[in-house]
């Protein structure tokens, strides 16, 4: 926008994004406008339509040409000084999923390579706040300190690594969340934390864990086509608008401890955070991957139990 004036949008080169970019007072460069397009926040630009020797140089359409100055936009207001090219990525990646004219799927799947990359890419005392919280919210009052700074250490591990070993986990977060000595020829006693679709079990966040770990490393290889994203966004879509339609009656319903779960995010970073880890969620599912990862986590319990 320019103050009351609607901006009238024309395709252009990247020499006409990076006068852009410096018209807003970016130290935008050709090398960005590559850069962007290499990370997914860009789509390839495309021949030029009108020309008939193939020489001239490549072009954005409108829609790209206005996203990458809203982008910068976005960027350069932020209070933080300047947002994390994580949160630019997951923008792009937001719009894909609601629209099907501004970002393409050939730009998405290099936008999901990118939030692949950085997903876990934190700093150690950040990665131990976090294991902490998952430490406190899981442990039972009568753990034992052993028994949370084990859990403390294997859950850093896996953020540290990306890998998941479930067998390990199954076997340190039982302990940590039931910690009640077997007793021969009973079963062991296993409890479940209250959620906001009702009891969860350590199986289930580990399955979810492991499910996402997967997800998120064929995404970084890029080893989910063009075709399958698109399927699953034609599934995720609907599924996600009717949860957006029952979400306010679902705050209501789960008034007081899980009231804040069911909130809509007021910035659009929020939102774009949602969507995009509810899209993960549903790519998981639909690859097979919970399935999978459930079974072994039932599977691990099992053997622990004997």
């Amino acid at each position: 926008m320019n103050g009351s004036q609607a901006t009238t949008w024309v395709e252009g080169t990247s020499a006409d994004l990076v006068a852009d970019g410096i018209a807003l007072g970016v130290k935008a460069s050709p090398r960005m406008v590559t850069s962007w397009v290499e990370e997914g926040l860009l789509a390839n630009p495309e021949p030029r339509k009108s020309s008939a020797h193939g020489s001239d140089p490549r072009v954005f359409p409108p829609e790209q040409r206005e996203l990458f100055t809203r982008l910068l936009e976005a960027r350069e207001r932020s209070p933080l000084g300047r947002i994390p090219q994580r949160s630019l990525v997951r923008v792009v990646l937001y719009l894909w999923l609601i629209s099907d004219t501004i970002v393409l799927t050939p730009q998405a799947r290099r936008a999901w390579r990118t939030h692949a990359r950085a997903t876990g890419q934190t700093t150690a005392v950040r990665r131990r706040e976090n294991v902490r919280a998952i430490v406190e919210q899981l442990a039972h009052p009568s753990a034992t300190f052993k028994q949370r700074r084990t859990a403390q250490l294997v859950l850093e591990e896996g953020e540290r690594t990306g890998r998941i070993d479930i067998a390990r986990l199954t076997a340190v977060l039982t302990e940590l969340h039931s910690p009640w000595p077997v007793q021969p020829g009973v079963p062991r006693i296993e409890r479940a934390l209250p959620g906001s679709f009702g009891p969860v079990s350590i199986q289930h966040h580990i399955a979810m864990w492991k499910a996402q770990e997967q997800t998120i490393r064929r995404l970084r290889h890029e080893e989910i086509d063009e075709t399958e994203l698109d399927q699953v966004r034609a599934i995720y879509r609907p599924m996600w608008a009717d949860y957006q339609a029952r979400r306010p009656v679902m705050a209501t319903i789960g008034a007081g401890e899980f009231a804040a779960y069911f909130a809509e995010p007021d910035t659009m970073e929020g939102r774009a955070i949602e969507a995009v880890n509810a899209f993960v969620g549903t790519l998981a599912g639909e690859l097979g991957l919970i399935e999978a990862a459930s079974h072994a986590a039932e599977t691990a319990r099992l053997k622990l139990a004997r």
